[in-house]
């Protein structure tokens, strides 16, 4: 599966500096050749959290572009467990390096990007990936500010999308695996209900 021409249209017309583009077009190629399912994903998430950065005044570039590469680390998982099988407890363990090896193979050249791939399950109760104590020393409060809003658009847009689209069924003890959606959603991220309206509004119109 190869990147789509809407998406291939966003990256043009952004021109992101520092090669992020052909970063984004390298990496997404990868995907969609072992996971077309997670590529289509990603296309889907970057899409919409720059639309809920669009109506929420935050920086829609960084939002399309870390929602584009926040899966970046599926590459080094199997791909068989991104299939539309059930997986196991077992098998979720290693489905949850994928945020870790996202930031580890973007910090390099494309630092907030990174930081939104290593965060986007570190948002919320039971989360993984990244935590606080990963920021540099040296970064001014306002830039850890804006990673963590990109980073909380783009788990809240994952999550939603998953809802929707993944066929997948994980086998966790999570106590929010039976609620409904929006309540599920209110319930992991308490602080930004106003956002999880927006992003499932958005979020629907991919269906």
């Amino acid at each position: 599966m190869k990147l789509s021409a809407k998406i291939e249209r966003k990256i043009r017309k952004y021109a992101p500096k520092g090669g992020l583009d052909n970063t984004t077009r390298v990496l997404l190629d990868l995907i969609g050749m072992g996971q077309p399912l997670t590529l289509a994903h990603s296309e889907r998430v970057g899409l919409t959290t720059e639309a809920v950065c669009l109506k929420t005044g935050k920086d829609a570039k960084a939002g399309l572009f870390g929602g584009l590469l926040h899966d970046t680390g599926k590459n080094t998982v199997l791909n068989f467990l991104f299939d539309g099988r059930n997986i196991s407890a077992e098998e979720y363990a290693e489905v949850k390096k994928h945020a870790i090896a996202g930031f580890t193979a973007l910090k390099r050249a494309h630092l907030f990007t990174a930081y939104c791939a290593g965060l986007h399950h570190a948002l919320y109760e039971r989360g993984y990936g990244l935590t606080a104590r990963d920021f540099p020393k040296n970064w001014q409060p306002r830039t850890v500010k804006k990673v963590l809003e990109i980073a909380t658009i783009i788990a809240i847009c994952d999550d939603i999308d998953a809802s929707l689209h993944r066929k997948t069924t994980i086998k966790d003890d999570s106590r929010l695996s039976d609620m409904p959606l929006m309540k599920r959603l209110e319930t992991k991220f308490p602080d930004d209900h106003e956002t999880v309206k927006i992003a499932l509004e958005e979020a629907r119109k991919y269906l």
